[in-house]
């Protein structure tokens, strides 16, 4: 009787334990997810990142702002604690104030505007081009050239700074620092040769730098004056317009 040492399940459980190659490789399967929103989050800055940044920004600007045009802003803060202390009738009350002594201007010409509402005085430098017209704004308020000379039918029309670098040393650097106070019905003054021209406001309103308009001539006695707006800006212009009601 033969005798076998092995048989068919002792052969394949041999021949299924041998081990593989070494270069032979077994798979390795690889799962890709798709990314979600709590990933995507943190690999991109955080809406606290942002906040703070923009916060920065902000206060960069506002200080630096109220560093260039710290002059005008404090008029404004002034008139509005005057304004809230002693009440508006006291503020229209004032008297005129007393002319700027000034020594570049010939005596037959010498002029002085004056706003009494918002304690405004400066000279003023006459027939002024528009070219050379930012250059005379620092020595006092400016007529523009062309324009009607006070007594005369017409529109006298006259320019000055409602801010400008806090740093420059200058009286009228902010002399219309305040203009947008005025209403309709307050007075201005001029002082002009030898004679005092009074002015009644009539309209006041904004304009687009653009809009000339406001040079137009008139068949009566006006004045109109004129600034940027808002304060630190020159997006806007802003324009009162008033008619002569007397002269002395």
């Amino acid at each position: 009787m033969e005798n076998n040492f092995f048989n068919e399940e002792d052969l394949k459980k041999l021949f299924s334990d041998i081990q593989k190659p070494q270069d032979e490789e077994e798979s390795v399967e690889i799962e890709f997810k798709p990314a979600t929103k709590e990933s995507v989050v943190k690999k991109t800055p955080t809406r606290d990142l942002y906040l703070k940044f923009v916060g920065l920004f902000v206060g960069i600007f506002i200080l630096t702002f109220v560093a260039v045009n710290f002059s005008a802003i404090s008029k404004n803060i002034g008139y509005f604690w005057s304004v809230q202390v002693f009440g508006k009738a006291r503020l229209q009350n004032l008297a005129t104030p007393t002319p700027v002594a000034t020594s570049n201007f010939d005596p037959a010409t010498q002029a002085t505007l004056n706003i009494p509402k918002i304690s405004a005085s400066a000279p003023i430098i006459w027939n002024v081009s528009e070219s050379q017209t930012q250059d005379k704004l620092l020595e006092g308020v400016v007529h523009l050239q062309g324009t009607a000379l006070p007594g005369q039918k017409g529109n006298v029309f006259i320019t000055g700074h409602s801010s400008y670098y806090s740093w420059v040393t200058s009286p009228y650097k902010d002399v219309f620092a305040l203009l947008e106070k005025l209403e309709v019905g307050d007075k201005i003054y001029v002082q002009y040769q030898n004679k005092s021209f009074t002015y009644e406001i009539t309209e006041t309103k904004v304009v687009d730098p653009k809009n000339l308009s406001v040079l137009e001539q008139t068949q009566e006695n006006n004045l109109t004056l004129m600034t940027c707006v808002p304060i630190g800006t020159n997006l806007n212009r802003l324009i009162i317009m008033s008619k002569e009601i007397s002269t002395n």
